[in-house]
C-alpha cells in the first residue's frame, strides 16, 4: 500500500505550499539542518519505528525529514486536532512519510488519528504533552510495552510520564526535553511569549499599549507572556496560586492579585497554567463587555469553552478566528481560535530559530534513546549535550565563549590549609 493510502489528510494537491514552508523552516534551523544530521549520521535510527507526534507545522516536519533522512520508519500525527497545517501534512506524504492529520478534524478523527500511528508500533515517540504515549499505555498495552523510549516536548507532558513511572507503568526510559536548558528557557519563555501575543494582535488587528491582560499563571509561559504584554506597552495583571511564582512577578514589575481582582478590568485574558478549566462559569460573570480570551496552555480546555456556551444566550463568529458569546446584561465575550492553544491554531507557531533550539534538543534526545544509554525513568538531558547544543548556536551567530582558567577554580584545599 502506498504512503498516500495508509496516510489520512486532506489532500495531496496542497503538497507544493507545502514544500515551499518546510524550505523555509529549514533555511532558518542550522541546528537541526546541522548540528542534529551530523549527530544522527552514525546510523542509530537506521530502521527504527519512529512517531512524531507533535503540532504539525513546518517546523515539526521538517524535524520529521531529518530523522527520515537518518533511516528512520517515521509516521506523525498531530498532536492537537486544531493545529495542523494541511499543507504541511500533505508535503510530507509526498515525501515518503507517512501522515495522520488534518486540521480541525474535531477530537474523535483525531483520536483515531493517534490509533493509527500506534497501530504502526513505534519504537520511539516524539511527543508533546504526552498524547500518544498515555494512549499506547491505556488502548494498546502490548505494543505500549515494546517502546524503547520516549521525549517530551512540554510541562503537562513532563508531568504525566513522572506520574506514569511513579505508578511503575512507563515500560521505557523517558527523556523530559522540556527540561532542558536549551528547551524550556528559550521555547517557552521567548517562543510562546512572542508568538501568543502576536497571534492574537494578528487576529484582532489592535493594538497592546494601554491595554491590560490578564495572564493565568507565570511559569515559563506566563513569564514569556508577560515580558512581552510589557515591552509593547500593556499592562501584565499576574494570577498565580504558587506565592514564590506570586512574589517573582511581583519583583518583575507586573501587577499581582486574585483573579477575581484583575478580570472586571481585562482587555484580554490569557491562561498559561498547563491545567484545564483555569477559566470557567464562575468567573465568566466578572468579565466587562468586550473582553477577549485566548488560551496558551497545553490543554484546548483551558478555558471551559462548554460551560461558556451554555452560559451565552448566542453565539456567533465574529471574524476570522474570532467567536462572539453574548451573555446576559448585554455584555459579550470574545474568544480567540477556539479555545485552542492561540499562537498555532490562530497563527504561525513558535518562531523558527526557537524551535530550532527545541528541536535540535528533541532530536538528539530521540537518538540518545535508540542508542540505549537512558536509564529506566523520566530523565534530563544530558549538561553536556545541552551545551553542545547552545555552543553550536552562538557559533551560527558568530559567537564564541572563553574558558574558565585552572587558577579562576576555587580550592577547598587552599581554604582548609594544607597538612603537615
Amino acid at each position: 500500500m502506498s504512503v498516500l493510502n495508509r496516510s489520512r489528510i486532506t489532500d495531496i494537491e496542497l503538497a507544493p505550499a507545502g514544500h515551499l514552508a518546510i524550505d523555509w523552516a529549514r533555511r532558518h534551523s542550522p541546528l537541526v539542518d546541522g548540528f542534529l544530521r551530523e549527530r544522527l549520521s552514525d546510523g542509530a535510527l537506521n530502521g527504527k519505528r519512529v512517531a512524531v507526534v507533535v503540532h504539525l507545522e513546518a517546523k515539526t516536519a521538517f524535524l520529521a525529514t531529518v530523522l527520515a533522512d537518518a533511516g528512520a520508519q517515521v509516521v506523525v500525527a498531530g498532536s492537537n486536532p486544531h493545529s495542523t497545517r494541511d499543507e504541511i501534512a500533505a508535503a510530507l506524504v509526498e515525501q515518503g512519510i507517512e501522515v495522520h492529520s488534518t486540521r480541525d478534524s474535531g477530537y474523535e478523527a483525531w483520536e483515531k488519528d493517534l490509533a493509527s500511528v500506534a497501530a504502526s508500533g513505534p519504537e520511539l515517540i516524539v511527543d508533546d504533552g504526552a498524547e500518544l504515549t498515555l494512549r499506547m499505555a491505556r488502548q494498546d498495552p502490548e505494543k505500549f510495552a515494546l517502546l524503547r523510549g520516549v521525549t517530551e516536548q512540554t510541562t503537562t507532558g513532563v508531568a504525566r510520564l513522572t506520574e506514569l513511572s511513579n505508578r511503575n507503568m512507563l515500560p521505557c526510559p523517558a527523556l523530559a526535553a522540556n527540561d532542558a536548558a536549551c528547551k524550556h528557557l528559550f521555547d517557552n519563555k521567548y517562543g510562546t511569549g512572542q508568538s501568543t501575543v502576536q497571534a492574537m494582535l494578528n487576529l484582532t488587528n489592535m493594538l497592546m499599549a494601554g491595554k491590560l491582560v490578564v495572564v493565568l499563571g507565570y511559569g515559563w509561559v506566563g513569564r514569556g507572556i508577560a515580558a512581552n504584554v510589557r515591552a509593547l506597552g500593556g499592562t501584565a495583571f499576574v494570577a498565580e496560586v504558587d506565592p514564590v511564582k506570586a512574589l517573582e512577578a511581583f519583583m518583575d514589575g507586573h501587577q499581582v492579585g486574585e483573579l477575581s481582582i484583575g478580570l472586571p478590568k481585562a482587555d484580554f485574558v490569557i491562561t498559561a497554567t498547563g491545567g484545564v478549566r483555569a477559566l470557567t462559569r464562575k468567573h465568566f460573570s466578572e468579565l466587562k463587555n468586550g473582553a477577549i480570551l485566548a488560551n496558551a496552555g497545553h490543554h484546548d480546555l483551558e478555558i471551559d469553552i462548554e460551560a461558556l456556551a451554555d452560559e451565552a444566550e448566542s453565539f456567533r463568529n465574529v471574524r476570522e478566528g474570532i467567536d462572539q458569546y453574548s451573555l446576559n446584561n448585554s455584555r459579550s465575550v470574545m474568544v480567540l481560535a477556539n479555545g485552542a492553544l492561540v499562537n498555532i491554531a490562530g497563527g504561525f507557531g513558535h518562531p523558527i530559530e526557537i524551535m530550532d533550539l527545541s528541536f535540535a534538543v528533541q532530536g538528539v534526545g530521540c537518538h540518545e534513546l535508540a542508542r540505549g544509554v537512558i536509564p529506566e525513568g523520566v530523565n534530563v538531558i544530558d549538561p553536556a549535550i545541552d551545551a553542545e547544543i547552545a555552543e553550536a548556536k552562538l557559533k551560527f551567530h558568530g559567537i564564541s565563549v572563553g574558558k574558565r582558567m585552572d587558577s579562576q577554580t576555587d580550592n577547598i584545599d587552599d581554604l582548609l590549609g594544607s597538612e603537615e
